[in-house]
């Protein structure tokens, strides 16, 4: 299905630093708002490989190359996925709720891992059970829309054009959330009658229906995705055209990168702490880059980010391509999914209590030990399994006579 091409091995690297943004984020509240980074870092990250891997191949044959890619990406996330839901379900006393009739839409949303797609209630409440799982269910939207449309924009065959088709698109997606922002007062009402298990944003905002939307469902984090697949294929067009490529330092786009997302962070921790930003009539520019945190904010420095260190060649492509980034990269969906469940085993043997250094120190080899472990006993042996199962099956589907 996929064809031969050159190994990005920075890209697995950033992903070993958004893995490593989110785990620190959640270890330490403190320093909670660095996994606004991470995230989009994952999303833009997501849509760059899948086009990278699989563009050619849907060019080629888009009905063959959409039954692979779903074979693909079913053996590379669900395992794992569905072996930490099962186990929380069985363990945990939030599981019993799933026994409810009521509560079998939700339970079912979970075992097809598309929770967020729709606003579901457990027990009456906001659906809040692995909710680290949220951003899988919000990844496996993103992955059928690139089956049934994105991968369509490999169809841009200029880089000038893709180029100006990238720009246009983050003015757009801002542009977007800036309405939504203004006329936040006018849709949450609406939402909130459509769905009375949720909170206002002023009440409870990590049970509101304002979050939910927002930051939690796929519809307005699929910008992050587009703009991966843009940013992948200007990069594909680049080395292609010899034009971009040639004249482009990715040493000072990535460092621009790095510094304009500084000042956006800065910002969005001083006015998340002095700006009363999801106040009811509060359209400040602050409120605005808090809000704009939930999706878009950082996306654009990561597309820079990004074709920076695809275009590789630099010192921090070079560290991020090292074999211990690579090592990190590697097992960063093991990290990812298993890493709050790490937290809140160590939080019930009460060794948060320790002093902050040493139990990070702990904590972050808990979480790289536990998720190598996991990576080797159930995400490589699931995948190969997986897709030697397809194989086989296609083979036999193939000496059928008639076929």
């Amino acid at each position: 299905m996929t064809v031969a091409r050159d190994n990005l091995h920075a890209l697995t690297g950033l992903r070993a630093v958004a893995a490593f943004s989110i785990v620190l984020g959640h270890a330490y509240q403190p320093w909670l708002e660095v996994t606004a980074i991470g995230m989009p870092l994952f999303f833009t990250l997501s849509g760059f490989i899948i086009h990278y891997v699989y563009s050619e191949a849907f060019v080629r044959s888009s009905a063959r190359a959409t039954t692979q890619f779903a074979v693909a990406r079913f053996s590379r996330l669900y395992p794992l996925y569905f072996v930490l839901l099962a186990y929380l379900i069985l363990r945990m006393p939030a599981g019993r709720s799933f026994g409810d009739p009521q509560n079998f839409p939700a339970l079912l949303a979970y075992l097809l891992a598309c929770w967020t797609w729709w606003p579901f209630l457990i027990d009456g409440h906001p659906a809040g059970f692995f909710f680290v799982s949220w951003s899988i269910s919000t990844e496996m939207f993103f992955y059928l829309c690139y089956a049934l449309v994105l991968h369509r924009l490999s169809v841009i065959r200029d880089v000038r054009t893709c180029l100006a088709i990238l720009i246009m698109f983050c003015l757009l997606a801002y542009a977007l959330f800036f309405g939504l922002f203004i006329t936040r007062d006018i849709w949450e009402p609406a939402g909130l009658w459509a769905f009375p298990g949720y909170a206002p944003r002023v009440e409870d905002f990590n049970g509101s229906f304002y979050r939910w939307l927002l930051y939690l469902s796929p519809y307005c984090r699929l910008p992050e995705f587009i703009g991966g697949v843009l940013i992948c294929q200007l990069y594909r067009l680049s080395r292609q055209q010899r034009t971009v490529f040639d004249r482009a330092r990715p040493a000072l786009l990535g460092l621009a990168a790095i510094v304009v997302m500084a000042m956006l962070y800065a910002q969005f921790r001083y006015f998340g702490e002095h700006d009363p930003w999801y106040a009811v009539n509060h359209f400040t520019y602050g409120a605005f880059i808090v809000n704009l945190h939930q999706n878009f904010l950082f996306a654009p420095c990561c597309f820079a980010l990004i074709f920076s260190m695809a275009c590789s060649g630099w010192y921090l492509a070079r560290l991020l391509s090292s074999r211990a980034a690579l090592f990190c990269g590697e097992i960063s969906y093991s990290t990812y999914l298993s890493h709050e469940m790490i937290i809140a085993k160590l939080h019930l043997l009460g060794l948060d209590a320790i002093a902050t250094v040493p139990y990070l120190a702990m904590l972050l080899a808990v979480v790289y030990v536990a998720s190598w472990l996991l990576y080797r006993v159930i995400e490589v042996p699931a995948k190969r399994a997986l897709r030697t199962l397809f194989d086989n099956w296609t083979l036999r589907r193939a000496a059928l006579p008639g076929d």
